[in-house]
């Protein structure tokens, strides 16, 4: 018995090293992209939304990525593009590192003929990223809605941004939505999703949780980063939380932050499209 029991730790040393390395080197270089379909009651054309969120550039997560990143968007053909936020991971520490102009000319290569648009995250906030943020997605044609909307007359959709729940400043009562249009709205935080009310049709894009990042029994829930409310990843239809009247996605995102580990957390893109519903067809 004893004889077994040696055995069994070199073995259990070299899975927890092999999982350690699968972690830190293999899924962090993932993209993949969900492809999903949501069905408007109000009357809409059909268009496809691209969304990705948290790239957490910085030295974890090179901005030469950004390169991938734009080629798996473009792959999609979006009609728009949304970025959830969290450009950058940590822009005091890393500033001297990032090459911004890769960032920008990578952003910049995204086609998307509805608009790019983008929103703030509680990391485009620190360590002196907030006077840079909106310049570099200008740079790259994105958008920053804060706490503001366009209307996308083209597919009869309205893109509603907020911003930051952590680190912005959203009154209470601009949560109250009011809008004949179907509605996309981007929240960084998922969370915001239970504070909405009033729209008739809505999807709720946000980030912020990373899927996660490492997902371990019972602990990954109890680590999830404020603002992240009860949700954790994937599509979350229609009242599937308490107090959530809108199918709600939440994305994996792409980079890591704290630790540069991702674990059953895969990074990805998102590609939902919008359909009339039959009433509509």
């Amino acid at each position: 018995m004893k004889r077994k029991k040696k055995r069994l730790v070199p073995v259990l040393c070299l899975a927890v090293l092999a999982v350690l390395a699968y972690a830190r080197w293999v899924e962090p270089s993932f993209i993949r992209t969900g492809r999903y379909s949501v069905t408007a009651q109000l009357s809409v054309e059909p268009c496809r939304v691209v969304f990705f969120s948290d790239t957490h550039f910085g030295k974890n997560y090179s901005g030469e990525k950004a390169s991938a990143v734009a080629k798996a968007v473009n792959a999609c053909e979006p009609d728009i593009v949304i970025f959830g936020g969290d450009l950058l991971d940590n822009y005091a520490r890393d500033k001297y590192e990032l090459d911004l102009d890769l960032i920008c000319e990578a952003f910049a290569s995204i086609e998307a003929p509805g608009g790019k648009f983008a929103v703030w995250g509680n990391h485009d906030y620190g360590g002196g990223a907030s006077r840079i943020y909106e310049d570099v997605m200008a740079a790259g044609g994105f958008r920053v809605l804060n706490d503001e909307s366009v209307l996308l007359e083209q597919y009869g959709v309205r893109v509603v941004g907020y911003d930051d729940t952590l680190m912005g400043r959203t009154a209470p009562s601009l949560y109250e939505l009011h809008s004949g249009e179907f509605l996309i709205v981007a929240a960084h935080e998922p969370e915001v999703s239970l504070q909405l009310s009033g729209a008739e049709d809505a999807l709720v894009l946000s980030g912020h949780t990373h899927g996660g990042q490492v997902n371990l029994p019972v602990l990954t829930e109890r680590l999830l980063p404020p603002g992240s409310g009860p949700f954790r990843k994937g599509f979350y239809p229609a009242g599937s939380k308490d107090g959530q009247q809108y199918s709600t996605y939440v994305t994996s995102g792409l980079g890591t932050t704290q630790i540069p580990l991702r674990f059953l957390a895969v990074p990805e893109i998102v590609e939902i499209t919008i359909v009339p519903g039959a009433q509509n067809a």
